[in-house]
């Protein structure tokens, strides 16, 4: 466990020093091309850490939305699917907003994909067997909502197990997804994913219902103009920036009704995650409790 802490760490620290020192010479050069005389040194410094931040969000974008390297086992779209599109809703369930949710997607008839915390199953159960029995899917959004690449190997572990078998006792269903809090993933969770049988399913596009200036209009018109064929959307029916609960979730349940009438409206079908990857009706992991 100290090796692999001491090699995210040194990672971490590659990644942090490599942009600071790519922001600095950027900065002087900036400094050297402009043509008004002499740059203090707060500039030089402020420019800096201004820089080397807009770097590693860069960076941090790249990795959610596109990951490096080849990742096959990484769902983010799938342009096959042709015109269909998959809502997931993460943090929940919740007894504030989840209910809700449910009742817009039942008068409109569309199913959808649940990326449960498991504490919050436990808290809310009534809630999480509600989904089921509604037709929608599953998947394990981890029990305490932690952040991965910061989580010793048998916390991970046990955040992801003991995920699957309270929504499986709650809901008799075993959760076939698998979504890392914040999209951020490394490893080892990928070959937990693989070892457990489970798809690990980001998106690729956000409804950014998260932010604290979302509103109804901002969300509906922010998905209905960006969406297309083979995009797995963002949603949340809980959590908060800095908790697992917490935040107003309003603004989604009231745009999700116009953001289901405006994916129709531009030949978009919403489908289950199952039907969106094309796996047989028999593949769909429901087990008995």
């Amino acid at each position: 466990m100290l090796i692999d802490l001491f090699v995210r760490g040194l990672i971490m620290m590659i990644f942090i020093s490599g942009s600071v020192v790519i922001s600095y010479y950027t900065t002087r050069l900036i400094a050297f091309l402009v043509p008004f005389a002499r740059i203090s040194e707060i500039f030089l410094w402020s420019g800096t850490v201004f820089i080397s931040a807009a770097l590693l969000m860069g960076i941090a974008y790249y990795y959610v939305y596109h990951g490096f390297g080849v990742q096959t086992d990484i769902i983010r779209r799938k342009p096959s699917a042709g015109n269909k599109v998959v809502l997931t809703f993460d943090d929940g369930p919740s007894e504030a907003y989840t209910p809700d949710i449910l009742k817009v997607l039942a008068e409109k008839g569309v199913r959808a994909t649940f990326f449960m915390v498991g504490n919050h199953v436990e808290k809310y159960p009534e809630i999480a067997k509600q989904i089921v029995e509604e037709g929608h899917e599953v998947g394990n959004h981890t029990y305490g909502h932690i952040t991965v690449p910061n989580s010793p190997p048998p916390q991970l572990a046990a955040q992801i197990m003991r995920t699957n078998l309270v929504i499986l006792q709650v809901t008799g269903t075993y959760p076939q997804y698998l979504r890392p809090p914040r999209g951020l993933y490394d490893m080892r969770m990928r070959r937990i994913a693989k070892l457990l049988g489970q798809e690990l399913v980001l998106w690729s596009l956000s409804s950014q219902d998260w932010h604290s200036r979302a509103t109804r209009t901002s969300i509906t018109r922010r998905v209905v103009e960006r969406a297309s064929g083979g995009d797995i959307i963002l949603f949340h029916d809980s959590g908060s920036l800095l908790s697992s609960e917490g935040a107003n979730r309003k603004p989604t349940v009231e745009a999700l009704g116009p953001i289901i009438d405006g994916l129709r409206a531009k030949g978009l079908e919403v489908s289950t995650m199952q039907e969106f990857m094309g796996y047989p009706a028999e593949q769909a992991r429901r087990l008995s409790g």
